[in-house]
């Protein structure tokens, strides 16, 4: 009897405590859904690049924020509401990730293609040289050999 009631009080806290959830009301300067696709595109190849080379980017004078916010014309606040309002409204939020997982997995399609064209010539470049090295060390048979006109040719 004492187990059901800690899982009635436990219920109710539990109800009573998500009554007052407020969600996010749509921000002024709203990011329509295609842009914010593009945007979470664009954040999520810049956070590939990042982990995958820090001091290229540093080199190339990247900075991942402020690339993002002048491409797309945004400041930080307009970007944050944004993701909050989106991330409420669960369905068109899952819809813009699954596009961006497409994206990227075109992509990344796309370069591992490239990758393995590029990797199929340098093949056959070394076979090509392999092929050619080994062609100019065989003697060839059908060419006599050229013999000085000044040594007689030792009979026996």
């Amino acid at each position: 009897m004492i187990k059901k009631g800690y899982i009635l009080l436990l219920f109710m806290l539990a109800v009573l405590s998500c009554h007052d959830i407020e969600r996010p009301q749509k921000p002024d300067n709203f990011i329509e859904q295609e842009k914010m696709t593009d945007i979470l595109y664009d954040i999520s190849l810049l956070r590939a690049l990042k982990t995958y080379s820090v001091n290229d980017m540093r080199a190339l004078g990247i900075e991942p924020d402020s690339f993002i916010y002048d491409k797309y014309e945004i400041d930080s606040l307009q970007l944050a509401q944004s993701i909050d309002y989106y991330s409420v409204n669960f369905n068109e939020y899952i819809a813009m990730w699954e596009e961006v997982s497409t994206r990227l997995t075109a992509q990344r399609d796309e370069i591992q293609f490239k990758q393995n064209d590029l990797d199929s010539i340098r093949i056959e470049e070394s076979k090509r040289r392999r092929d050619s090295i080994k062609k100019a060390n065989t003697p060839k048979p059908d060419k006599p050999l050229k013999t000085d006109s000044l040594i007689a040719p030792v009979s026996s």
